[in-house]
């Protein structure tokens, strides 16, 4: 019971806070947008570069670099 009256006063005090001084909110909201889209961005590049398999793994052999097979490519290929 204690919790849902501190949720209550929480929650009016936060509407409170944003009607009047919604202008802030909108200032920081225009600040964090920019850094939302990249961290998204990234996240979406590398979850594509996982899903394609556009990966190569390389081995190393008496200093010289030799390319082999895909690393996701299927036994049965």
């Amino acid at each position: 019971m204690l919790s849902i009256v501190f949720g209550l006063i929480a929650l009016s005090l936060g509407f409170w806070g944003l009607l009047r001084y919604w202008w802030y909110m909108v200032d920081v909201l225009i600040a964090i947008l920019p850094l939302v889209l990249i961290a998204g961005g990234a996240i979406a590049l590398m979850a594509g570069i996982k899903n394609t398999g556009i990966r190569t793994s390389f081995k190393v052999k008496n200093g010289t670099t030799e390319e082999t097979e895909p690393a996701t490519r299927k036994k049965d290929e």
